[in-house]
């Protein structure tokens, strides 16, 4: 498989708008291999998907679901893919121009591995990191001319000072976009970044995920995302108190399970912690697992509050009962045959004898 593009030789060309909007929420090793398929452009060196996995050390699975995201992405154009690849064609990232084809591949087919799957390893916070990410973005028009603002203008410096760098134009128009779509105050998208760095994430992507949670929540002060974000902590903290774990904080998959708890599931602190109680009963150790099982149960059930968990109870206990007076009652066992039954019993008259036994 070879890759062919219009680039001087000796010379690897990036967009800087694949710099900006592209590679900061992608996948670091699938950055790795749309780099090393740039490199080998127009060097006329024989490609093949196992050739590259050898390269990054990984599988032919590995680098095929990277050929596919980027395909996704609308930034390569993958020939054959359904059967077997055959050529790979780079084209403009559409955000910037419309698509145009830089290069083709014309190839040896090289059958590939795995299925057109999500990326390696990902998990529901990447995921909700990539729809936060997918959110419009403004105009370049829209950049320029925000820069005219005070407050942006102060906004934009109060965050190089949080992150102690300079913002990146991706980080630029994120902001832009909560000011202007998302209508959030400049007070609220400082109170936003400081959050989200003392949290110790700056990342520009999990920073939009919690903005756009905030956007569904209806929050629109600081205060109201004050007393958001110190009700999540101190809920963290109560499971953690109940599970008998103390001295520290929870833990990442600790963290997206509780979240997962308070706000897809919804259930108040009381319902949550129930359910913590009875996993230490049932397993006499804290298990976020048995927990998660235990609460996806009562959001199926419908439940909204402890009187639902009751009746949940009752119904479960008389189910139980019904189910176990509909049982018949196991039939008495016989008696084994053996030998000393095989016979017919004699009978004795015990008075006779007696009575012939004195006479004697």
């Amino acid at each position: 498989m070879k890759i062919y593009t219009g680039t001087p030789e000796g010379m690897t060309v990036i967009h800087n708008f694949f710099i900006d909007q592209y590679m900061p929420r992608a996948n670091g090793e699938f950055v790795k291999v749309y780099l090393y398929l740039l490199r080998c452009a127009d060097s006329g060196r024989e490609l093949s998907l196992s050739s590259i996995a050898d390269v990054f050390d990984c599988t032919e699975k590995d680098i095929h679901r990277a050929l596919l995201y980027w395909e996704k992405q609308g930034l390569l154009s993958l020939s054959g893919a359904g059967s077997g690849l055959s050529g790979i064609t780079f084209l403009i990232p559409p955000a910037q121009h419309s698509p145009q084809t830089l290069s083709t591949a014309p190839a040896a087919t090289q059958e590939p591995s795995g299925s057109m799957g999500s990326m390696t390893g990902a998990k529901k916070q990447e995921q909700k990191a990539e729809t936060a990410a997918a959110a419009p973005s403004p105009t370049r028009e829209r950049i320029a001319t925000a820069q005219e603002q005070k407050e942006i203008r102060q906004l934009f410096y109060v965050a190089e000072q949080y992150l102690q760098r300079p913002l990146t134009s991706a980080e630029q128009s994120d902001f832009i976009y909560y000011y202007d779509d998302l209508q959030f105050s400049a007070d609220l998208i400082e109170y936003l970044i400081e959050y989200c760095v003392s949290k110790g994430s700056a990342n520009r992507h999990y920073m939009r995920t919690v903005a756009l949670a905030w956007a569904e929540a209806g929050i629109s002060t600081v205060l109201q995302a004050k007393e958001e974000t110190n009700t999540y902590n101190k809920n963290f903290f109560a499971v953690l108190n109940t599970f008998g774990i103390r001295g520290r904080g929870p833990a990442a998959p600790e963290q997206e399970l509780m979240s997962r708890w308070f706000q897809e599931f919804g259930f108040s602190a009381d319902i949550v912690l129930e359910a913590c109680r009875r996993t230490i009963r049932q397993t006499h150790q804290p298990n976020f697992q048995y927990a998660d099982r235990i609460l996806e149960q009562w959001k199926e059930g419908g439940v909204r509050s402890l009187s639902d968990v009751e009746q949940l109870d009752r119904r479960h206990r008389a189910e139980q009962k019904k189910s176990s007076a509909s049982t018949p009652a196991p039939r008495p066992s016989r008696p084994a045959a053996n030998r000393f039954n095989n016979f017919s019993q004699r009978e004795y008259d015990y008075n006779q004898l007696e009575k012939q036994l004195l006479n004697n």
